[in-house]
């Protein structure tokens, strides 16, 4: 099944995996491999098929994706800094009829980091994914300072609070995550591009 309009929105899809296994098996469920029955004028050039990939030097940061003007339904804002997961959750005690008990809550920054981004997306005219759609998550994080931070730890608390401004139902209709960094800036940011799927392609 390909979800995607036209050829030329399948293979660029294609050309942002960069395992070439995972890519050719993609390329069969979608039924591109049937030998290229395309005419000349919808083929997708080599430049088109290569610019999707930045070529980054060791200098270069990393910029988000835009594929905004090439697959149907992106979308691509910028959001505040995420709190640090050892500081959105609070261990504490609550009584019950059964006695005291330990409780994991969401902090006082963590609920305010929520309320900020919904905010924000208030302001974008907050924006909806098709329900049930997969998805395709690309975050570039701009940190506010040099301090050594593990890009694993900064995409849950950023999901949470999308899930929380009801941008999707669910972070596990991710089927694909990019974690970039960014330049460091002022007070840091989070570039978020969302890219609907169709359906889960594998």
């Amino acid at each position: 099944m390909n979800p995607f309009p036209t050829r030329q929105h399948a293979e660029t899809y294609l050309s942002r995996i960069p395992d070439l296994a995972v890519r050719e098996a993609t390329r069969r469920t979608l039924g591109l491999d049937e030998g290229d029955r395309t005419a000349p004028e919808n083929r997708p050039s080599a430049e088109l098929r290569h610019s999707a990939v930045p070529v980054l030097s060791a200098r270069t940061q990393p910029a988000p994706l835009n594929l905004a003007h090439v697959v149907p339904g992106a979308r691509t804002f910028t959001l505040p800094w995420p709190p640090s997961l050892n500081s959105i959750w609070r261990a504490t005690v609550v009584k019950t009829a059964e006695g005291p008990q330990a409780r994991v809550l969401l902090s006082r920054e963590g609920r305010a980091y929520r309320r900020a981004v919904r905010d924000r997306i208030r302001d974008y005219g907050h924006p909806r994914t098709p329900p049930g759609t997969r998805l395709a998550l690309t975050l570039t994080a701009c940190p506010p300072d040099k301090r050594a931070r593990d890009l694993s730890n900064i995409p849950k608390a950023l999901e949470d609070a999308l899930t929380h401004a009801q941008v999707w139902a669910d972070d596990s209709l991710i089927d694909e995550l990019i974690v970039r960094r960014g330049e460091v800036c002022p007070r840091g940011r989070m570039v978020v591009q969302i890219v609907p799927l169709g359906s889960t392609l594998f």
